[in-house]
């Protein structure tokens, strides 16, 4: 079985240098595929994938990056052309670039158009841009390949204060069902990952303190919180050759939370 190894493969992952975007990035490079990471900052880009060379990085394959904005097509075309021009093709697209807008009620100010717009733009829009660029390219140069789009378990439920995450999240699902039927003619399989409460550098304030930390921990079946890790191995497993049957599935990487923990 060929557990693991992407030696050979050519991996974009965007919104890939921070939290769980730097942990897909960083794994899929330690297994040896060639990664663009890419996000809107050119010196988080910069430093994180001179990070990822150095620390990650143990064969012949590289890590470059491109500074973009992943709701732009043209921006989504010159991460393309990049990924193309650098590497000679691309296998693997993860959509992991995402915002979560302001927190607040439907019904109050703060949750207006501008931000509902913001939120879905960013995580859908952006999603379906991304990857229907990169399916065209994985066609016309063939040989398949595998794209994830980075849900959550906010698409699965009703959480407050977060309308626009939540509808945007659970639209991603849906795409992700409809892009892996209509791509499956050109062995392009495509699901999605919804983590639950996981700890990242953004979301460290917010943990740190210990009642909202109990409070989510106790909404899950294992009673703590994620780990980055914990997302990029099942990230890693979906895009290596013993997945290659699985299409249109949603991995659900929650703890135990919807399961009324």
């Amino acid at each position: 079985m060929p557990f693991f190894d992407l030696t050979g493969k050519t991996a974009i992952v965007t919104g890939g240098t921070k939290g769980l975007g730097l942990g897909v990035a960083a794994t899929y490079a330690h297994y040896g595929a060639d990664v663009l990471i890419t996000a809107r900052t050119a010196a988080d880009v910069e430093s994180v994938t001179k990070e990822i060379g150095e620390q990650y990085i143990k064969g012949g394959n590289r890590c470059v990056g491109l500074a973009s904005d992943s709701g732009k097509q043209g921006d989504i075309d010159r991460v393309i052309s990049k990924a193309v021009d650098t590497f000679g093709k691309i296998d693997i697209l993860v959509n992991n670039a995402g915002v979560s807008g302001k927190t607040a009620m439907i019904l109050s100010d703060e949750c207006d158009e501008e931000n509902f717009d913001l939120v879905v733009s960013t995580n859908l829009k952006g999603v379906f841009l991304f990857a229907k660029a990169a399916a065209k390219q994985m066609a016309a140069q063939g040989g398949g390949g595998k794209i994830v789009n980075i849900s959550s378990v906010g698409g699965l439920v009703g959480g407050k204060g977060l309308a626009a995450y939540g509808a945007s999240k659970a639209a991603v699902i849906s795409l992700t069902k409809t892009m892996a039927n209509e791509f499956a003619r050109y062995n392009i399989t495509v699901n999605a990952i919804c983590p639950g409460y996981v700890v990242t550098p953004l979301n460290e304030d917010i943990f740190a303190n210990a009642e909202v930390r109990k409070k989510m921990e106790g909404r899950t079946a294992l009673r703590r919180l994620g780990t980055i890790e914990e997302v990029a191995g099942p990230a890693l497993a979906i895009v290596s050759d013993c997945f290659g049957y699985m299409t249109g599935a949603c991995v659900l990487l929650d703890g135990g939370q919807t399961i009324g923990g």
